[in-house]
């Protein structure tokens, strides 16, 4: 068993920055100092905020949601354990730009950090303010719901919002935060090009380099002067510190290293409020110990899908593609989402928003086209026409030019067509004869091509990226 234990800090570093550093190395510290540590947590109790909420998993390996909040005040520093209840436990008078739902997969073998952009026009909760009065229920940005109710009303939202379960919720101080990276001797960044904020106090050279306190703590909050001033870039320079921040406190120079843990340990546990279930270090680490197996490359960091609105100050979530990753976390599937790879062929890489196609009735049924027309749309294909045929066929056929072989394999897995490639053909777009066999289109997942440009893009927390 001491082995196992020894082995749960490391696990923990792979949910967040700051809650790993609460978890990171607290049973080598022994048993005085480990209540000393302990000691150091503040509770808040949401339960009045929270309302009705989502049904929750009840599998014994049940996947675990934890919401992660940054607040830029705390009240009742030290050592003193702190309760009460969401409007009155040293919340009042802080905001928070930095909200990350942690899902831990219920086998314990991945974990997935999903970024809520601050600006997201959404319809915010109904929460009790500080005055005990109900506020919300209009259209807003999402971080007015932590300035509304706290971090209750914030969960209230992201349950609302979204459909998940959160288990355990955390809300990290950034003053906290500065001490933490002080404790591990700082974190490293890389930058295309100087920075020189005023406004954050923060100058910097370009390249790689270890930066600590003041100038970590304005690196991840900084807007201004670093990439286009979006919060969407601060996000991901977020989720790139925190991955960095992973590979750091899970180095051997960290966890062998007593004096430098113990000061990681206190400021983290000083730094933080949880939920009364979090309370302690003891159901840390038995969150962390059924870990023990994730490592960074098993960390995966995402951003709610979202377009920016006109006033290109807020952003309205893209739906449709964020109701899938939210379904995708409730059914604690992995995402992104695996490639499709048809029997005995490699993974689909074109996309159906790029591929054209004329859909071709080969049933005696009328409209037919029409309605796989409708089938493909739906999917996202672009349907450029409609027609009948002369004669019938038993089984559907798909015909293309060789320079969309690539696509076809994409709409022939799809319809379940047989390929029929028109040799010298140069029409781009292909036709589709459906035939009586057709059952419908099945959904299918390519293999996206990486974009450097793409910062929005899925990464894993072993990825070293140099930010604009």
């Amino acid at each position: 068993m001491a082995a196992r234990r020894r082995r749960w800090p490391r696990v923990l570093a792979g949910i967040a920055s700051t809650f790993v550093l609460l978890a990171t190395g607290a049973a080598a510290a022994g048993a005085v100092l480990y209540d000393r540590l302990d000691s150091n947590i503040n509770t808040l109790d949401t339960t009045d905020q929270l309302g009705t909420r989502p049904a929750k998993d009840a599998a014994p390996s049940e996947p675990i949601n934890i919401l992660v909040m940054g607040s830029d005040s705390r009240t009742g520093k030290g050592n003193n354990k702190k309760y009460g209840n969401a409007n009155n436990a040293g919340i009042e008078g802080q905001r928070s730009d930095t909200t990350l739902l942690f899902h831990i997969s219920g086998d314990r073998t991945r974990a997935l950090g999903m970024s809520i952009p601050r600006d997201s026009l959404v319809t915010l909760p109904t929460c009790k303010n500080r005055q005990g009065q109900q506020q919300g229920g209009y259209t807003g940005r999402f971080n007015e719901a932590f300035d509304i109710g706290g971090p209750g009303c914030t969960i209230k939202a992201v349950e609302e919002l979204t459909g998940i379960y959160v288990d355990h919720f955390v809300v990290v101080d950034f003053n906290g935060f500065k001490k933490m990276v002080d404790a591990v001797d700082g974190v490293e960044i890389c930058l295309e090009k100087p920075v020189n904020d005023y406004h954050a106090r923060l100058d910097l050279p370009a390249g790689k380099q270890t930066i600590s306190g003041e100038d970590a703590l304005a690196f991840v909050r900084a807007r201004e002067t670093l990439g286009d001033g979006s919060d969407i870039q601060r996000i991901q320079r977020q989720q790139d510190f925190i991955s960095s921040m992973i590979r750091k406190v899970t180095s051997a120079g960290v966890l062998t290293n007593p004096i430098k843990l113990f000061n990681l340990l206190d400021a983290g546990t000083k730094s933080l409020t949880t939920d009364q279930n979090l309370s302690d270090l003891s159901s840390i680490q038995g969150i962390a110990e059924s870990m023990v197996d994730i490592r960074p490359s098993d960390i995966t960091f995402v951003t709610v899908p979202f377009t920016y609105n006109d006033d290109m100050s807020t952003v309205s979530w893209d739906q449709a593609k964020a109701d899938r990753m939210f379904k995708a976390i409730i059914n604690d599937k992995p995402w992104p989402e695996p490639p499709t790879v048809p029997p005995g062929q490699d993974p689909l890489t074109v996309p159906p928003q790029d591929i054209d196609v004329i859909v071709v009735n080969g049933t005696p049924q009328s409209g037919f086209a029409a309605i796989v027309a409708d089938d493909l749309t739906a999917q996202g294909y672009n349907v450029v026409g409609t027609r009948s045929s002369d004669k019938d066929v038993a089984v559907t056929r798909l015909s293309y030019s060789a320079s969309k072989a690539e696509a076809a394999r994409t709409l022939a897995y799809a319809t379940g067509a047989t390929q029929t490639k028109v040799k010298g053909g140069s029409n781009p777009t292909m036709v589709l004869k459906v035939g009586e066999d057709y059952t419908g289109i099945k959904p299918v997942v390519t293999k996206k091509k990486k974009d450097p440009l793409d910062t929005s893009a899925p990464k894993t927390a072993d990825s070293s990226i140099c930010v604009s």
